[in-house]
């Protein structure tokens, strides 16, 4: 073997050694200085390398050779960065101090069967400081508010200073920023301290700011409109309103949308479409995916976002459909006894990782009694009795 191929060969494994390691902290004079530490000359060789019977000057082969390897280093990055690449499900930890059950509870028993519980339909949020639901229900004119132990399957009328003026069947929702539960009713902004069981008058609501999610990124409430695709960020701290610059979104009302902690997205079903809002660059984007069938009639599913599964929940009197939005894809949940299912309330319970679901059906109007209170873990999908359907307090 001659001198330039003994000193070739040597530097051709020092190149393939470093080309593997690519990375933010490789030094061009910590690999220069290398790359000359192999001159042949201090390996006992007393000839510089030669090119077609010239003497190349081992300064040039370096810098060659660096310059080289700097290009084969971009082509490759240039050619990873041209490929489709996967988003990484957002990583959203849990908000707030998340309750945990007493020693000895036991969630998964059904609670007393005579116990006073709220009348359907009712709106619900869960206080994750509280460890337990709140639901706000229609009583006449007026406005009741009850809460829903969720370790010992017990409903609490609260029977606070004061309620709202009216039902309206808007979504609450907990915002943990401030620790309150935040609603909307006769046009103004209402929010529920249970800790003090107050509720407080705030300022009026924009037209068009009807169905609430909560931004655990921001620590905002997201509010949206029956009839309209107009968006707005609502500070609690401060009443404030913002409007939320969007592009490319649904022109049609919104109504079923949730916060999905999983993709750091606002997933909407409208119709039979399913669209997807990132609250950080104000872009919507459109899933391939169908949403499945949930509603025999005309009115907006139930919806919530089941945070153990990492799945966003639809419901109405058909089934359940459950998105999994970091794989664009829907799944069917059948309930137990679909004849008996009108309608659906629905909330996810973080405390036992699962989703509590209220459901309204037409025994308990034809007989007088409230409906019951499940659960469903959608990992396992196995269904949990919390509360017997009874006659606690009957349903208008």
């Amino acid at each position: 073997m001659t001198e330039r191929d003994a000193f070739e060969a040597r530097f051709g494994a020092a190149v393939r050694g470093y080309v593997g390691r690519v990375s933010s902290d490789l030094d061009p004079a910590d690999l220069a200085h290398r790359i000359a530490a192999r001159d042949p000359r201090r390996q006992g060789l007393t000839s510089a390398p030669r090119w077609r019977g010239v003497e190349i000057p081992r300064v040039a082969w370096v810098v060659l050779l660096l310059g080289a390897l700097l290009i084969a280093m971009v082509a490759g990055m240039l050619l990873v960065g041209s490929q489709p690449v996967r988003k990484l499900p957002a990583v959203v930890p849990p908000v707030g101090q998340l309750y945990a059950c007493p020693a000895g509870s036991t969630p998964d028993t059904p609670g007393p069967i005579g116990q006073a519980r709220p009348a359907l339909p009712v709106t619900m949020a869960f206080d994750r400081r509280a460890g337990r639901l709140v639901a706000v229900t229609g009583a006449g004119d007026g406005v009741e508010t009850w809460t829903f132990d969720v370790c010992t399957n017990t409903w609490a009328q609260m029977h606070p200073n004061r309620e709202p003026p009216s039902f309206e069947y808007a979504r609450l929702v907990y915002d943990v920023d401030s620790d309150v539960t935040i609603g909307v009713s006769s046009g103004k902004v209402w929010s529920y301290d249970l800790e003090a069981n107050t509720w407080t008058e705030k300022g009026a609501r924009p037209t068009g700011a009807d169905f609430l999610a909560y931004d655990p990124v921001s620590c905002l409430v997201v509010a949206v409109g029956s009839a309209s695709a107009v968006l707005w960020n609502y500070d609690v701290e401060t009443d404030t309103w913002t409007p939320i610059h969007q592009a490319d979104g649904p022109a049609e009302g919104l109504g079923a949308f949730t916060y999905d902690a999983s993709v750091d997205r606002i997933v909407a079903v409208v119709g039979v479409a399913t669209w997807l809002f990132d609250i950080r660059t104000g872009r919507w984007s459109r899933s391939d995916a169908v949403t499945p069938h949930v509603l025999d009639w005309l009115t907006l599913p139930a919806i919530a976002h089941d945070e153990a599964a990492k799945r966003t929940v639809v419901g109405g009197n058909v089934r359940l459909a459950a998105y999994d939005a970091t794989a664009d894809r829907w799944e069917t949940l059948e309930f137990p006894d679909p004849d008996l299912w009108h309608d659906v309330s629905m909330v996810s319970d973080p405390v036992n990782e699962r989703l509590v679901v209220l459901p309204d059906s037409w025994e308990s109007w034809e007989t007088g009694t409230s409906a019951g209170v499940v659960a469903v873990d959608l990992v396992t999908r196995e269904w949990t009795v919390l509360l017997e359907p009874g006659k606690g307090q009957a349903t208008p």
